[in-house]
């Protein structure tokens, strides 16, 4: 993988977070497309560059998209009011945060890759 491709795969994995992240619904479709985009990135990492400190880079990226833990206490109260439809905006929220943390450790680790090239 070039440096060119490698940069743009990031922007482009961090250009879909923030547009998931700023849907109303984000659907399991949608984090199983990211999730496979995101392990066909790993692999060709893993396969095609050479530079250690930039992989090294990359390793620090958290790409779990399991939306568990984020933001869990915050809207506790909403599940004994709304019942369902607190444990729907819950989820919601939840996917919310996970997509923005992803989409703020891309951008971190973006702009101190473009620094070591």
């Amino acid at each position: 993988m070039s440096e060119e491709t490698l940069i743009k795969y990031l922007e482009f994995l961090k250009t879909e977070c923030l547009r998931h992240s700023n849907d109303k619904i984000i659907t399991d479709d949608e984090i199983n497309q990211l999730k496979i985009e995101i392990k066909l990135f790993i692999n060709n990492i893993n396969n095609l560059l050479s530079s250690e400190e930039i992989k090294q880079e990359i390793v620090k990226i958290d790409f779990n998209l399991n939306e568990e833990n984020h933001n869990h206490q915050k809207y506790r109260w909403l599940n004994i009011i709304g019942g369902s439809k607190g444990k729907e905006f819950k989820q919601q929220e939840n996917r919310k945060q996970r997509f923005l943390k992803l989409y703020n450790d891309l951008d971190t680790s973006l702009f101190k890759i473009k620094s070591i090239l």
